[in-house]
């Protein structure tokens, strides 16, 4: 199997790692030098909005009438957030919906499929879903934050012995 350069970089992270005591810090060994990783190395990686917000993963967001009848149209259960295979349902329904509602959808796979990334039939966190609403704040939204605190759960909860893919 053939790996590119990100793929081999993301083995020695995983593979080499240094023991670290702080929660949202990776330490390395990569030949014979320490790597860091942390959340100012992935916003640079990625640059996507990593800025502090308060309540990051429940920001308060106000229930509407027109908030419940968006999931509604998407068939999910409003208490919880969609999964991706409602949302992939809804995919095939939504020729009719309003470019908003549309791109609300599409803002809800992107979530759903690449910040989140949960299996398939999992739903999503329903706090962070809600904020699609309001498509300006969803934009401006520090989803690099999110995404870093995802990964960094991930990477130091995998345990290599066991777990085969990552």
């Amino acid at each position: 199997m053939k790996f590119g350069w990100a793929s081999r970089l993301v083995y020695y992270i995983m593979c080499f790692q240094l023991d670290c005591k702080k929660k949202f810090e990776l330490w390395s060994l990569v030949g014979v030098e320490p790597l860091r990783f942390s959340l100012h190395e992935f916003e640079e990686i990625t640059g996507l909005n990593c800025e502090y917000v308060k309540n990051l993963e429940n920001p308060l967001v106000e229930v509407t009438t027109n908030m419940k009848a968006f999931w509604a149209q998407m068939g999910v259960n409003f208490d919880r957030g969609p999964s991706i295979d409602e949302l992939t349902t809804a995919c095939q329904m939504c020729r009719t919906w309003s470019r908003d509602d549309r791109l609300r959808l599409g803002y809800l796979a992107i979530y759903a499929g690449f910040i989140e990334a949960a299996r398939t039939s999992s739903p999503t966190r329903a706090s962070l879903t809600r904020l699609v609403m309001d498509l300006d704040a969803f934009e401006d939204y520090p989803w690099g934050r999110v995404t870093f605190k995802f990964l960094m759960e991930l990477v130091k909860g995998v345990d290599l012995d066991k777990d085969v893919c990552y």
